[in-house]
């Protein structure tokens, strides 16, 4: 089979037909959509149902958090899946704020594989649909479908996948956070366009739950305090900002984490000095001291510190 490529709106042929005839062959899927919502969902669930159990596949989401957009019904019914199905796994793409790659979480990605050796098939759909039931079937809306034996473009775009992956954040919610997020989503529904003190103090609160979650690779704070850590260990009795950038660039570079390496100094010293305890920065978690001149320990809540 030569690669195949169609165009398509909703118009001419509804993405929710595409994806559930792609479910059904398929045994490796990958999906990253900006925003997620229940009716998405219900449009391709027989199919996502049958790809799990008949297919033994297995599927993955990352999905974006807006609470314009994504509800709460739709994370809760990936957690249902996620305990009915060994094969099914999602994350969530945290605020920009936290990312220091400076990326704001847009894609609409759709990934799959039959994993057939004899026959194989790759198909990737690129375009303007989110997972929702607009974005699916009645908006419109317009959408790249590559299907190739040779997975030229589906490599690509797997490539792209896990950039977004295997970045500080993406983190995987548990009930307690989809909880406390449907409380928030309430709230914003209700709110109109004014956002109340209370409302985003209960977003803050939510986002610093997120930076506690575990995820795909650690945070830059996570890294900091696992190298402040160490070489106190060793004896020193402060440790040195140049040492403190030569050793998280070590471990990035050998673990192959995706930072942005131009700025990637200056992420680090943004994450001391926003976190340092002195520091009058809103967001600050108290974490590291400034012992002297361009030298760091921790504090209590940085020795004691659990998060990614």
């Amino acid at each position: 089979m030569k690669t195949k490529i169609q165009i398509l709106s909703n118009t001419n042929y509804p993405l929710a037909d595409v994806l559930k005839s792609e479910l059904l062959e398929s045994k490796d899927v990958k999906i990253a959509v900006a925003f997620l919502r229940k009716s998405g969902i219900d449009k391709i669930q027989s199919a996502l149902d049958y790809a799990l159990t008949k297919n033994a596949a297995n599927i993955e989401f990352i999905v974006g958090l807006d609470f314009k957009t994504t509800d709460y019904q739709a994370l809760a019914t990936l957690n249902e899946i996620k305990t009915a199905y060994k094969g099914f796994t999602y994350y969530c793409f945290g605020d920009k704020r936290d990312n220091f790659n400076d990326l704001i979480f847009h894609p609409k990605i759709y990934l799959f594989n039959n994993q057939n050796q004899d026959d194989p098939k790759y198909t990737s759909i690129i375009g303007s649909s989110n997972l929702t039931g607009g974005g699916l079937s009645e908006n419109f809306e317009v959408n790249s479908i590559f299907r190739e034996d040779e997975p030229r473009y589906y490599s690509q775009l797997v490539a792209i996948y896990n950039e977004i992956k295997f970045t500080d954040s993406v983190f995987i919610p548990n009930e307690d956070y989809i909880l406390r997020y449907a409380d928030v989503k309430k709230t914003f529904d209700n709110s109109g366009e004014k956002i109340e003190k209370s409302l985003k103090e209960k977003i803050e609160g939510l986002r610093n739950e997120e930076l506690v979650l575990p995820g795909t690779v650690p945070t830059l704070k996570r890294i900091i305090i696992d190298i402040i850590k160490t070489k106190l260990a060793e004896g020193l009795k402060e440790v040195p900002i140049e040492m403190i950038y030569e050793e998280a660039e070590k471990v990035v570079k050998e673990k192959n984490y995706n930072f942005k390496m131009d700025t990637f100094r200056n992420s680090l010293r943004g994450e001391l000095n926003r976190n340092e305890k002195d520091s009058i920065h809103p967001q600050n978690m108290f974490l590291f001291i400034r012992s002297s001149r361009g030298n760091y320990t921790l504090t209590d809540k940085g020795f004691n510190y659990e998060g990614r």
